[in-house]
């Protein structure tokens, strides 16, 4: 997947969320299931975003969510994959938002 890697992930409406740090696959070991998104900002925050809500559109990944549903994921690190709690969590959010 590192088709992915470096890209800039936008909002619906065109605003830079940030980029793609990390591509997970999910806590079975399966087939990659996540974008890692680095957020725009001072600190370096990094947020999962189900790799399906995704569309690509000219160069750009496009998420059907906003900066600040973005920023309330649980935060993950980048080169680390998940465990099965901490992708519960994730799921938990993206099915809730």
């Amino acid at each position: 997947m590192e088709r992915y890697l470096g890209r800039e992930v936008h909002a619906a409406d065109g605003t830079l969320l940030g980029r793609v740090s990390d591509v997970l696959a999910d806590a079975q070991g399966g087939p990659p299931d996540w974008l890692v998104v680095r957020l725009v900002g001072p600190l370096p925050r990094h947020r999962a975003i189900p790799l399906r809500m995704s569309i690509e559109v000219t160069g750009r990944l496009l998420v059907p969510t906003s900066r600040a549903a973005l920023r309330s994921a649980p935060a993950v690190r980048p080169g680390r994959g998940l465990t099965a709690p901490e992708e519960l969590r994730q799921r938990r959010h993206w099915s809730e938002g």
